[in-house]
């Protein structure tokens, strides 16, 4: 009987042990997961850029330490979508960074309220880059992500790979030259915050294996956090002023 129990209690450590041990290996691969990640986002800026009026934030390559939030230079657009939907901002490479390299860039625009259909920006956009005859035949594809900040999971994306325009600084003087590169544009749009972000990256070949297009453009996506407009706060409602303490109550109309 004593040797049965002790049979059985061994068999019921065992078991222990093994539910321990697969529980260990799942947090264990768990936390490999989570330092993994926070190793991948040490590749963007800590704290998100704010744009259009606080209604769209994303975390920005630290590679990336050029800005043009005015949209006057001639690479804060791609040559192919002049008529970029609400630009708001480039961040790019700095010339200086990639010698006479071709500078990676992101291009934002931010499209609020009544602009943010998202059938209607895709739309746009691809009617214009069906205008190349090399992307006659581009078309959208879907990617999922997984968001950090309550944005966006799901992104249409469209992939323009091949020789394109690309500009770069050459001894002090802008150059434009058909080279291989790629180009991607992202959209995402949430109806409930009436928001569309269009990311638009661009990368020359020359770059790529710095940049590393495919992960860095995922990567940016899981931080694009879309807002709703503030409400505005109701008007406060101030009280009457109480009457002195001992002062007379008001005295009642005369009878007509």
């Amino acid at each position: 009987m004593m040797r049965r129990c002790v049979q059985i209690a061994a068999i019921g450590l065992l078991a222990a042990s093994g539910c321990l041990s697969g529980s260990y290996n799942e947090d264990f691969r768990a936390s490999l997961e989570r330092y993994r990640e926070a190793g991948d986002f040490q590749r963007l800026h800590q704290e998100p850029k704010s744009l259009a009026g606080d209604r769209l934030l994303l975390r920005v390559p630290k590679l990336f330490t050029s800005e043009d939030a005015a949209g006057d230079k001639k690479v804060s657009k791609p040559p192919f979508l002049k008529e970029f939907p609400v630009f708001v901002i480039t961040v790019s490479e700095s010339p200086k960074d990639v010698a006479a390299a071709s500078p990676a860039e992101l291009s934002v625009g931010v499209l609020t309220d009544n602009e943010s259909g998202l059938e209607e920006i895709k739309k746009t956009v691809l009617n214009q880059v069906h205008k190349e005859a090399a992307f006659a035949k581009a078309g959208w594809t879907v990617v999922d992500v997984q968001p950090t900040a309550g944005g966006p999971s799901t992104w249409s994306v469209l992939k323009l790979v091949g020789p394109q325009p690309f500009d770069r600084v050459n001894n002090g003087i802008p150059e434009s030259n058909n080279t291989e590169g790629e180009t991607q544009i992202w959209v995402a749009s949430d109806p409930g915050t009436k928001v569309s972000g269009v990311l638009v990256w661009r990368v020359a070949q020359e770059r790529a294996a710095t940049v590393q297009l495919e992960e860095l453009a995922r990567l940016v996506a899981r931080t694009v956090e879309l807002r709703a407009t503030a409400e505005p706060a109701d008007a406060a409602v101030v009280p009457a002023a109480a009457a002195p303490a001992g002062a007379a109550a008001p005295a009642p109309a005369a009878a007509k």
